[in-house]
């Protein structure tokens, strides 16, 4: 089932960017990943204003008040998407005199936004299906009703697999925060659906059970991604493989004896790097700048980032 989702988004982005396998790329550009960033969002903001429009009619000519609410909170998706939108145009300014890393960190920031919404939406998501319990209320509509909302559901479904597709090939947390979004939106239009179904049984608390279990699950995931992007945006560790991938490329270098002191200072879509080459007190100077140079282009060849080199001599080479 992936692997055709996948081929169907991977058909999506040839049609916009006449590019094959795009979801197979190792590496994204910086451009790319803003491409990526703004099919999202544009794709969200037009389809949810479209299903909101839909189930607004529909909710209208069927006397729906379940289909009239969800059209509401459909529409009002948009704004996490505008967050997206914002997020990234203002990421991918250029360096200035105050911002000479550039504002790639403000992709955290639209992560935070998009997590704390998350996270109101899981409480509000909670509140409602207690209330629903206690009140062991009945959900009314008809067969036609629960169709849409089962259809709308497997739409948001996928546009969240899309998103998070596409977050995942552009590493960027605020995409996997608005898939999250989107999924948690088709499981509402899905429990809507159940409720619908359910009460015409005479079961009336089956969705607000699966509600409120749905909703802690919704606060977890808002939560965690809320500290993944405080974490990031305060400086974090990088993860060990990719310290270990960088030291064992450097130390590949013939004439490097050693590395330390690698340190990788993460901007969201860019990255500066710092790391300490020891090299024979033999060299000379010329040399030595030169093989600092050729592990910058190195490592700038593995990492879209900007590497800055110091090297050390070493006298007592035995103790290597």
């Amino acid at each position: 089932m992936k692997s055709i989702l996948r081929k169907i988004i991977n058909y999506i982005l040839f049609v916009f960017f006449k590019e094959k396998n795009l979801l197979n790329k190792k590496e994204v550009n910086p451009e790319l990943r803003k491409k990526y960033a703004y099919l999202e969002a544009w794709l969200s903001i037009i389809s949810n204003l479209v299903l909101s429009l839909i189930m607004a009619l529909f909710g209208f000519a069927l006397n729906s008040i379940a289909l009239l609410a969800n059209a509401t909170h459909t529409a009002s998706d948009v704004l996490s998407s505008f967050v997206v939108l914002l997020g990234f145009k203002f990421s991918s300014m250029p360096a200035d005199e105050k911002h000479p890393f550039g504002h790639g960190r403000i992709e955290f920031l639209a992560t935070m936004i998009i997590s704390i919404l998350l996270v109101i939406i899981g409480i509000e998501f909670g509140i409602k299906a207690y209330y629903r319990y206690i009140a062991n209320s009945v959900v009314k509509g008809n067969y036609l009703v629960i169709i849409l909302m089962v259809l709308a559901a497997l739409f948001k479904e996928w546009l969240g697999v899309f998103s998070e597709e596409l977050g995942k090939q552009a590493n960027t947390s605020v995409l996997i925060a608005d898939a999250w979004h989107h999924k948690t939106d088709g499981v509402a239009m899905f429990l809507v659906a159940i409720s619908i179904l359910s009460s015409k049984f005479g079961y009336y608390r089956v969705d607000a059970v699966f509600g409120i279990i749905i909703a802690i699950l919704i606060i977890y995931a808002g939560i965690n991604l809320l500290k993944e992007s405080i974490s990031k945006l305060i400086g974090e560790e990088p993860e060990k493989e990719t310290l270990k991938e960088i030291k064992e490329s450097v130390n590949q270098i013939p004439e490097v004896v050693s590395t330390h002191k690698l340190k990788i200072h993460d901007y969201g879509p860019y990255k500066e790097i710092t790391i300490h080459i020891q090299l024979s007190s033999d060299i000379g100077l010329v040399e030595a700048h030169e093989i600092s140079e050729r592990v910058e282009r190195l490592i700038e060849s593995k990492i879209n980032c900007k590497v800055t080199v110091h090297a050390e001599p070493i006298v007592d080479l035995s103790r290597y």
